[in-house]
């Protein structure tokens, strides 16, 4: 008698730990995995591709133009000493680097005379008083323009685009710090002309060439680096 009541009793406990909760379908338990199909073997049904993100940053950043200005500024390379009637924003107006100050020879120097807070000078200026070094901190790392002069920056142009090579397909989208597609870098990218690898900086660099402008490219990491437009 005994041994009869616990097989009922087993077989009661299996029985309600194999149905399903109540009020619950094998539909609905599906619905706690939806990627799971029933019957088909399917687990990951995918999902519709979500567009990247974008920095606001990234929208707002400085043309290269507008880069390499704030680059090619004169700067003071003496620690200011705080006067504060020098101090200009960095949001308008004339820059707090502007200016120039007599050399010690007595000749007009192009470097302007220190100014913003105590000890700060030139690139260290901070950015509400400098409105270079403001354009400049919101230019990534990989678009700084090339410390190229006008004439270095004709030498490249002209070679470049004296090579055969054609115009690269969607060339002329690409700006500094874009990436290169793997097509682009395969057919599009280049050692720079012999004529002008001697020129500093630019040695390592390759290019490729859009219609009305020069792309100069970091090969290691298919980064565009600078821009020479005509």
């Amino acid at each position: 008698m005994k041994s009869r009541y616990l097989l009922v009793l087993g077989t009661a406990v299996a029985a309600a730990f194999a149905l399903p909760p109540m009020g619950m379908s094998g539909h609905a338990q599906n619905a706690t995995n939806p990627g799971l199909v029933p019957n088909t073997g399917q687990i990951n049904t995918g999902m519709a591709a979500q567009p990247s993100s974008q920095s606001a940053g990234v929208i707002d950043m400085p043309t290269p133009e507008e880069a390499r200005a704030a680059l090619m500024a004169p700067i003071s390379r003496q620690p200011s000493t705080g006067d504060a009637s020098s101090a200009t924003t960095g949001t308008g107006g004339r820059d707090a680097n502007s200016g120039s100050q007599p050399s010690p020879d007595g000749q007009a120097s192009a470097e302007p005379p220190p100014s913003g807070p105590i000890g700060s000078f030139g690139q260290t200026i901070p950015a509400k008083f400098s409105r270079r070094n403001d354009i400049l901190d919101h230019v990534p790392t990989m678009a700084i323009p090339l410390p190229l002069s006008d004439q270095q920056r004709r030498q490249i142009y002209d070679a470049v685009m004296a090579e055969k090579e054609k115009p690269v397909t969607d060339a002329d989208a690409l700006k500094p710090a874009s990436e290169l597609s793997p097509d682009q870098a395969l057919n599009g990218m280049h050692p720079l002309p012999e004529s002008v690898r001697g020129i500093d900086g630019v040695a390592r660099l390759y290019f490729v060439k859009a219609k009305n402008k020069v792309l100069l490219v970091e090969p290691a990491t298919r980064t565009v680096v600078g821009q020479i437009t005509s």
